[in-house]
Parts: structure tokens; sequence; C-alpha cells
């Protein structure tokens, strides 16, 4: 075969070898992405290292090691329980009854020191029967009633503060928000893991050193010695005490969860009675209803109390009186500027204005330079068309009237004044001496003068006795 004939069969076979070899490297890709996807699909995770706590009764030295081993651990590990602990967060709603977000898991699920907190506030028709019924839930469940505040006047109210385990935290805050109906509900939790395993490798710390102190103090002969050590283990051993009480109130919080209830009476008033109470306080005289709820003023200073009161119902109000909790005010001297106090008409607005004066910052009586809350109730009596009473509505609102104390350093001017003042208080000190002794000047002159006789009378004799001797 000549030449000419060989090179176009060399050049198909070339061709023929390049595409097969393309064709099992574009197969070999493929297998392997076959395979790597289908590693990602087997979702497999290799698990943390389990690691064992240390004890307090553990008193070795590989203690410390041990926890230090156990905090890296729990570090890696925060990333894998975060979504869990997702589910433990403020929660905050108003109205409708239930949680908004169901705390499903425990510290023990998630494997976390967790202290579980809640605050319920409910509104109900009898609270002392609402409270009843709150303290049977949370015994019923195993839980405790930690505390109790009852008031009844001006409205019924009470609060409990109830410990149960964490695995009844949602089962409780669910049957507690149903004795009335559920008007706030806040939940938070706190993770505290960190800290207990901080506190559990410093007592470790702490135990071993307190053990070789008293080693050393056993062994030990010297009187001064002796005493150093002594003074030594005693700090060491206080502040094992103090480590070991912090890790207790920890664990007591982690162990039981807290709630707080509080049950307020539900509104009597009826659906067409209403009344809705505003307090403002300003500086300016001319429009104090167009001032603030909070307000810092010198010490010497005018304010004024505007109050106003609207007839939020269909019936008029009668018998608007105003009372003060916490001040002893003149509310006599309130001032009308629209309305009057005997009578409101429906969906009227009552206003008036009481004069307050702040002397040497005190308010009637009272400190203000830390802020003094001015807490005002009105009560009215609704009457109905045919001049029937309803039962009683009221209203409050609260206005903060704060002084403002001048801690500057005093200028020149206020230097010399305050000279001048000096001077003239010792001058009227000394006239009022002078007057006292004024009309005893004649005893004292006589008394003075008998005095003069004698010491003169004793001096000649002492001199005769001389010249004769």
């Amino acid at each position: 075969m000549s030449d000419a004939n060989r090179t176009p069969t060399r050049t198909r076979r070339r061709r023929l070898i390049f595409t097969v070899l393309a064709l099992f490297s574009a197969f070999f890709v493929l297998f392997a992405a076959c395979g790597v996807n289908g590693d990602d699909d087997a979702g497999y995770a290799p698990e943390p290292a389990d690691f064992d706590m240390p004890t307090e009764d553990s008193g070795d030295d590989s203690g410390p090691a041990q926890v230090a081993e156990a905090m890296s651990d729990e570090a890696a590990m925060e990333e894998a329980a975060s979504d869990d602990a997702e589910v433990v967060e403020v929660t905050r709603l108003s109205g409708d009854n239930g949680l908004a977000v169901p705390t499903a898991l425990t510290p023990a699920d998630l494997g976390r020191d967790i202290i579980y907190t809640a605050e319920i506030s409910v509104q109900a028709e009898g609270v002392e029967a609402a409270s009843r019924e709150a303290v049977a839930i949370v015994q019923g469940l195993g839980g405790i009633v930690f505390s109790q505040t009852t008031r009844t006047e001006p409205r019924p109210r009470t609060a409990i503060t109830f410990k149960v385990l964490p695995a009844d935290f949602s089962t409780a805050l669910e049957r507690l928000s149903g004795v009335g109906k559920l008007v706030d509900q806040s939940i938070s939790s706190d993770d505290v893991t960190e800290i207990i395993v901080d506190l559990r490798s410093r007592i470790i710390t702490a135990e071993a050193s307190v053990e070789r102190l008293r080693n050393f103090l056993q062994q030990a002969t010297d009187l001064e010695d002796v005493a150093e050590l002594e003074r030594e283990l005693l700090d060491r051993e206080t502040t094992l005490e103090r480590l070991r009480g912090q890790l207790r109130t920890l664990q007591d919080q982690v162990d039981l969860a807290t709630i707080t209830l509080s049950i307020t009476q539900s509104p009597t008033v009826l659906p067409d009675t209403g009344i809705l109470v505003t307090a403002w306080v300003s500086e300016d005289a001319d429009d104090p209803c167009l001032g603030v709820q909070n307000i810092t003023v010198e010490p010497d200073a005018e304010v004024y109390l505007c109050l106003e009161v609207e007839n939020t119902g269909t019936s008029a109000l009668t018998d608007v009186e105003v009372s003060t909790r916490n001040l002893r005010l003149n509310l006599d001297n309130f001032q009308t500027i629209q309305g009057r106090f005997s009578r409101i008409e429906a969906n009227e607005l009552m206003a008036a204005v009481l004069t307050l004066p702040i002397e040497e910052g005190r308010l009637a009586g009272r400190v203000a330079t830390r802020g003094l809350p001015i807490e005002l109730e009105v009560t009215a009596i609704p009457v109905d068309f045919d001049g029937t009473e309803l039962d009683e509505v009221w209203g409050e609102s609260v206005v903060w009237v704060q002084v403002d104390t001048d801690d500057a350093l005093p200028g020149f001017g206020d230097s010399v004044s305050d000279g001048a003042s000096g001077v003239v208080a010792v001058f009227s000190v000394i006239l009022i001496v002078v007057g006292v002794l004024l009309p005893f000047l004649p005893i004292i002159a006589v008394i003075a003068a008998l005095i003069w006789w004698i010491r003169r009378r004793s001096h000649k004799k002492r001199e005769e006795q001389t010249s004769v001797g």
C-alpha cells in the first residue's frame, strides 16, 4: 500500500481513539458526580464525642482539665443546638388565650441548663375564685406557691408567683391563661450552661486548693506559718462556700421554672357607660392642658395640673369626684375651664386646672428632686335617661414632677452674697445676746464693784502685814 493511502487510514484511527477517550472521560465525570450527590443525600453527620462532666465530689487534680474539655465540646455543640433553642424566646401577646410560641422542648431535651420565666396578666370577674383555681392548677401539676400578694382597693388584684418543673412549664402556662381573660403574656429564658460549667470548674479548683492548705496546716510547726495558713485557709473556704451558693441558686432556678400570674378585676362598666381620665402638667399658666405627663422644673416654681374627664358612654355622669393616692392636695381648688364636676353629658369633656407650688424642691410637703408621681383617680355615678343611677365608673391617670437640682459651683456674686449673709447673721446673734443681758447690767455692775472692793481690801491687808513684819 502506498504512503498516500496509509495517511487517511491513520487519521481515521486517531479520530476514533480520541472519540472513545472523550466518551470514557465524560462517563467517568458523570459517575463521580452521582457518587458525590449520593453521599450528600445520605445525610450522614458525625455525632459529637461524649464527655463526662466532673461533679462536686471529685477532688483530684484532673477536674479543671475535664471541665475545660467539656466547655470546648459545648462550644462546638452550640451551633447545632441553636435551632432547637429558638423555640424559647420572649413572647408578648394581647387578647387571645393560649401560647403564641409553645415551649415544646425542655432543658433535658436540649442538653442545656435553661432558666424559664413567664409573666401572665388576666382579668376575671371574681379575683378570689380565679386565685383559688390557679393555685389548684399548679398544685395539680406538682408545683408550689412561692409568694402571693392581694389587695382589695381601689380594685381587687392579686399577684401569685408559682414554681413548676420545666417539663410542666408549657402546660402550666396554657392552663393558667384560662383562669380569666388573657391580657398580657411574657415568656423568657436564659441559658446558663456555661456559667454553671464555669462555677463547677472553679469549685473543683477551690476544693483542691483548700485540701492542699489543710495538708500544709497539719504539717506546719512554726506558729507564724500556722497563723498565715489559717488566714489563707479561711479566705479560700469563704470563696468556696460563695461559689457553692451561687451554683445552688442557679441550679434551683434551672430545676424549677418561675411563673408570675397577675389577676385583676374585670371592668364592671355597663355598655352604655364609660369614662376616660387624662392628666397633664405644665409651667404655662395660659394653656396648661397642652402640657406633658413628665416635667422637670426649678426648686421654687409653679406647675399647673390639668385634669380632663371625658364621658365616653351614652349616659350622663354625675357626682364626679377626684382623689389622689400618694399626695395630700387640696382638690377643692380645681378651677374648671370647661364643663362642671356636677354633671358631664354623654360624649362631652370636662377640664379643670389646679395650681401646684414647688417650695424648696418640695411638692405638697414631699421631696420631688428624684421625681414624684401624682396619681389621680376619678369616680362618677352614671344616670340613665329616667334618672336611675347605674354602677359607679372610675378612671385614673398619672403625671410626674421632678425638681431640677443645681449642682454647679457658686459664682463670685453668690459667694459675696453668702459672706454678707454670714456677717449679718453674726451681728444679729450679738445683738440678741446684748438684748438678753441688758436688763441684768445693774446687777452685773454691782457684782463687779463688790468683787473689785474685796480684792482691793485684801491687797491693802497684805501690804500692811508686810510693812509691820
